[in-house]
């Protein structure tokens, strides 16, 4: 996926946002928070919320190829 389609992306992601476009469950990304993998912040309710550039270097990091996971 390239920068530029990736800018459209919210400045913060969802993990499940984060697991669609990785191909991954969100079990799995929620695994990668808690090992200090995948950097994310927790709002008061409880759900992580992931910045978007964060990701992005996860993703270029670990060789993960990005599929578009935005719904409309």
């Amino acid at each position: 996926m390239e920068a530029n389609s990736l800018r459209s992306y919210p400045e913060y992601l969802t993990t499940g946002a984060v697991a669609r476009c990785c191909g991954v469950s969100k079990v799995t990304v929620l695994r990668w928070i808690e090992k200090g993998n995948l950097k994310a912040f927790r709002l008061p309710g409880g759900q992580n919320r992931i910045p978007r550039d964060d990701f992005y270097a996860f993703a270029e990091k670990h060789g993960i190829p990005l599929r578009n996971g935005q719904s409309n």
